[in-house]
């Protein structure tokens, strides 16, 4: 029976440290966005961001919906049409296989969750980190490019409930807009059937069967 416990105990200890550990082991929020093509239409100019992105024939079941979401540019060196729609796919910020890699996404979604100034500033700093590289004349944007070019700028990843960066990719020759998207609770424990609650259940179910064993018995 005491084999048995030792067992029961390493068996639920083992899968809540798996657990835990591929939560952290993801390169980002884990969110769920359509594979396939979607359609988008740019509003330019804003009061809010640098443009409004609407998104049409979006599935149901994923964590972006059809409406309009705050939009930025992460490329000056394309042009983008208002009014036109276009084909794309949604891609996120943190998947090290989106088509517009770049280093930097990490404090773009740090600027995206610490606003400062006018939708101009903001959009200044994002060119800073992705694609651009110019010093802006504004108090504002560069205060936010030095809170970015921190650690914590470096290793942010926003939590559930905080913004996350979303690239509308179209194609090689467009302009690449990013759209504003709030990560949803389900990254609590990513990917682990019933999420937290089998995750804390397993710790402390282990934590139980430790309590229960006598201090002679643990040390058999």
């Amino acid at each position: 029976m005491k084999a048995f416990q030792k067992i029961a105990l390493l068996m639920i200890l083992a899968s809540f440290l798996t657990t835990v550990k591929f939560a952290y082991a993801l390169p980002g929020p884990n969110i769920n966005l359509p594979p396939s093509t979607i359609t988008v239409e740019i509003d330019y100019p804003s009061t809010k961001c640098y443009y409004n992105v609407t998104l049409s024939n979006v599935p149901e079941g994923y964590h972006v919906s059809n409406g309009q979401f705050l939009g930025w540019c992460v490329d000056e060196y394309h042009y983008i049409s208002d009014g036109r729609t276009y084909s794309a796919t949604l891609h996120s910020s943190y998947d090290l296989d989106n088509p517009h890699p770049d280093p930097d996404w990490s404090k773009v979604n740090y600027i995206l969750n610490h606003k400062q100034g006018s939708w101009r500033d903001v959009q200044d700093a994002i060119w800073y980190f992705v694609d651009g590289g110019h010093w802006p004349s504004d108090p504002d944007a560069q205060a936010m490019i030095l809170a970015a070019n921190t650690t914590e700028g470096e290793q942010f990843v926003p939590a559930p409930g905080e913004i996350m960066a979303v690239i509308v990719w179209i194609d090689d020759s467009t302009q690449v807009p990013i759209i504003e998207v709030v990560v949803p609770l389900e990254n609590v424990v990513p990917e682990y059937s019933l999420g937290p609650i089998l995750g804390v259940a397993s710790f402390f179910a282990a934590l139980g069967l430790y309590k229960r064993k006598r201090p002679q018995d643990i040390l058999k």
